[in-house]
């Protein structure tokens, strides 16, 4: 849930969550009904509803709901990590760390998992995560000794029996038994059993070629988007059986807008010596 908007001023569209609920409690409360006549009116300066101190609330609350879960994780004394890696908006290789632990701070004992923290990982290499993950349980004053578990995905830097990270904290707690992930793992049997099948590598074939074509130009995208404007076509993903979908998803609801943008595209393309035919559960494409 977005804390802050596109707009950071009072009384505005898309503000935000905090601004939002600032102005829903002036509507009742008469000394923040003041306060934000003031605000919207210049009659003070600080008013405490801009973006800094909306960050500064976000880290502070961030910091507190952190410090609750390492706390009940030292309560429980003995932990799992499970960390992953994917890149931010801006390319930027980000670790997430997640606890998993058996909760004791209430009668009946559940065990949870949390999310403690995101941290750029420059050195994706299974000595450079090793490094930042120690160094997030030492900032948290969490020892490697009581951790019981690890869960990473199939990547030759996670997993690896010499190199990886599970290997390399092995070597430091051998009580830290390593399982793969297990969505990754049945995720990864996916992909290779659709290979195995001639009518699943021609369909997922025939929509790379038409993500390839569209998208070999900005002209060709321009005819795509003018005829097909629910949906645009995905490249594939190899290991990522999941993001199939949106590519089937693309054609499946649209392939009479995809037909007309592909004659439009043919009745704009010179005449060559050789078709190209383009099938779709029987339906034939030819650019001629």
């Amino acid at each position: 849930m977005a804390f802050r908007g596109s707009s950071d001023k009072l009384y505005t569209p898309n503000n935000g969550k905090f601004l939002g609920l600032v102005q829903l409690l002036g509507k009742f409360d008469p000394v923040m009904e003041e306060h934000l006549k003031l605000a919207t009116t210049g009659g003070i300066s600080d008013h405490y509803c801009g973006k800094d101190i909306q960050n500064e609330l976000i880290d502070l609350m961030g910091e507190k709901v952190t410090s609750e879960i390492i706390s009940r994780v030292k309560n429980a004394k003995y932990y799992s990590i499970i960390a992953d890696c994917t890149p931010d908006i801006s390319h930027v290789e980000q670790l997430s760390l997640t606890m998993r632990f058996a909760d004791l701070t209430d009668a009946n004992f559940a065990i949870k998992e949390h999310f403690i923290e995101f941290i750029p990982a420059n050195d994706s290499t299974g000595a450079g995560l090793t490094e930042v993950i120690l160094s997030i349980l030492d900032k948290h004053g969490l020892e490697i000794a009581n951790c019981r578990g690890q869960g990473y995905d199939n990547g030759a830097n996670m997993k690896g029996k010499n190199l990886g990270v599970q290997k390399r904290i092995l070597d430091l707690n051998p009580l830290a038994f390593y399982v793969p992930c297990g969505c990754h793992s049945y995720n990864l049997v996916l992909c290779d059993a659709a290979k195995s099948s001639v009518k699943s590598v021609r369909l997922f074939g025939l929509l790379q070629r038409l993500f390839t074509l569209f998208s070999a130009s900005v002209n060709r995208w321009k005819i795509l988007s003018d005829h097909a404007e629910l949906y645009s076509l995905k490249k594939l993903s190899d290991r990522r059986w999941e993001a199939k979908i949106n590519s089937v998803k693309s054609v499946r609801y649209q392939i009479c807008e995809i037909h007309d943008a592909l004659v439009t595209l043919a009745n704009l393309t010179e005449k060559t010596d050789h078709t190209t035919c383009l099938w779709w559960f029987g339906t034939e494409f030819c650019f001629k």
